[in-house]
């Protein structure tokens, strides 16, 4: 009888990343966004203005996530616009805080992040194997449902039983949280289960502190974690490992 029932994995830098200049035409698309609901609205703000707006947001969420938590996206969109303007929100009319809400949480759909290499296999791998299987991801400015739609139209979401965001439970790994929630949805025991990801604070460290096992996908030119319990530069092998624990 084997030792290990289900495998979660990490999403960024693990299965996906950011194309080269990714962050900043994304950034772009959004603060255009936003000035086009705002222009269309009548009220007269620059694009500058917006994207210092944009920037400051940046910042306070970069604060905040230092802490483990997170916020739902509306958040964001509230503190980015009060930036603009501390009276800005309450006169837009609800379907046009909307639609800037929609053009910041999607904005990364029009600029998608690729695939890593291996990682549709791995994933089919491991689902062919009989594994539960789980998504554990901190977010950034996009939110959860707006990763799932880019996630099913690379064809790999439908591998997982279970995701679980950090916008959606307000916490981020490595809080011990947002383990513990994907393992009571998998119904699966913490010592019954694996973790794969390429941080060793967030991923490994995260895993190993609620008693998860752990698998450390090396950058190139990074050291593997100490804490971690198998260590591998490709998920081509990532079977080997789970097996092997």
């Amino acid at each position: 009888m084997r030792s290990i029932s289900a495998v979660t994995f990490d999403l960024w830098d693990t299965l996906v990343k950011e194309i080269p200049g990714g962050p900043e035409r994304v950034a772009q698309i959004r603060v255009d966004s936003i000035s086009t609901v705002l222009e269309g609205a009548g009220i007269a703000h620059t694009a500058a203005e917006v994207r210092s707006a944009y920037d400051k947001c940046g910042m306070f969420l970069e604060l905040t996530w230092s802490k483990r938590r997170d916020l739902p996206v509306r958040e964001h969109v509230l503190f980015l616009l009060n930036c603009v303007d501390a009276k800005l929100a309450s006169r837009l009319k609800g379907h046009e805080f909307d639609e800037i809400e929609k053009a910041y949480a999607e904005g990364l759909l029009k600029n998608p992040p690729r695939l890593l290499p291996g990682a549709k296999e791995a994933l089919r791998s491991v689902r062919s194997r009989g594994y539960h299987m789980g998504l554990i991801s901190n977010t950034g400015r996009t939110p959860g449902y707006a990763l799932k739609m880019i996630l099913a139209e690379m064809g790999i979401l439908e591998q997982f039983d279970v995701t679980s965001f950090s916008n959606e439970l307000l916490v981020r790994k490595p809080a011990e949280t947002i383990f513990r929630v994907t393992l009571e949805r998998l119904r699966i025991p913490a010592k019954a289960a694996v973790h794969i990801g390429d941080n060793a604070e967030q991923d490994v460290e995260g895993a190993r502190r609620v008693g998860m096992r752990a698998i450390h996908l090396i950058a190139e030119g990074a050291k593997p974690s100490k804490a971690a319990d198998a260590s591998t530069a490709s998920l081509d092998n990532v079977i080997e490992l789970i097996e092997g624990l």
